[in-house]
């Protein structure tokens, strides 16, 4: 008999009972399996989640001018989002003629190609 054994006699009595209430050999093998089981389960899903597009990847990112041109059908529309977003603060008077000289010069195209609606929810990294 063990160190262990002699301080615990009830102790390896109930572990005895136990094992031939439920051999233990069963429990192991099952819990092993589901173990596995589970792991594999979550090693699919990881491999699964790596195809997906992330869908945080623009959090946190601020359109621009620039990104709001792009949206637009026409120059008209283009020359209303430069006036509200000078009027509202986010771009410079200088910065607003300037970007409206190179839209009349160049054209709203000359800005990007067109960005769909929900071109965020839809771009892939």
């Amino acid at each position: 008999m063990s160190n262990e054994e002699e301080q615990y006699p009830s102790l390896k009595k109930e572990i005895v009972k136990e094992e031939n209430m439920f051999p233990l050999k069963y429990v192991c093998e099952e819990k092993a399996k589901q173990i596995e089981d589970d792991i594999e389960k979550e090693v699919e899903l990881a491999e699964k989640m790596k195809e997906m597009p992330n869908p945080y990847r623009f959090a946190g990112y601020d359109p621009n001018v620039i990104d709001f041109i792009r949206r637009c059908e026409t120059e008209e529309q283009a020359v209303e989002i430069i006036d509200y977003l000078k009027k509202k603060g986010d771009i410079s008077r200088s910065t607003a003629k300037d970007i409206k000289q190179l839209l009349s010069k160049d054209g709203l195209r000359s800005f990007g190609e067109k960005k769909q609606a929900g071109f965020y929810f839809q771009h892939e990294d």
